[in-house]
């Protein structure tokens, strides 16, 4: 791949994960925020908690795209991102504009997915 794609590859991952730490800050202070917030009756409290629930499935989310745009970086830096982590077959560079924190071949991909 050419450094002028793989950079820009690269620009698109710091800026994702610039983002993905900010919502990771946003999960915690409302977490936080909840912490402290009394429920005035049963289906108050439900409805608090289906939101907890939900904020901790999105924060959970996050948290593992932010793992793997750094494992991305890391493969950048190591010279291996064009490589499929699973079977080592060289990555379309059109799947790795679309998804840059992508470290499978589609091929990879398709078989691990349920």
């Amino acid at each position: 791949m050419r450094k002028t794609v793989l950079d820009k590859i690269k620009g698109l991952l710091l800026d994702q994960r610039r983002e993905m730490v900010d919502e990771v800050k946003a999960h915690e202070g409302l977490k936080a925020g909840e912490s402290n917030r009394e429920f005035r009756d049963p289906e108050e409290r439900a409805a608090g908690l289906g939101d907890v629930l939900v904020d901790d499935q999105i924060a959970g989310h996050d948290v593992n795209l932010l793992e793997k745009i750094d494992y991305a970086l890391e493969r950048i830096e190591q010279g291996t991102y064009e490589r499929c982590a699973s079977c080592g077959e060289v990555i379309p560079k059109e799947r790795l504009l679309a998804k840059p924190s992508a470290s499978l071949c589609v091929t990879c991909q398709a078989a691990k997915e349920p």
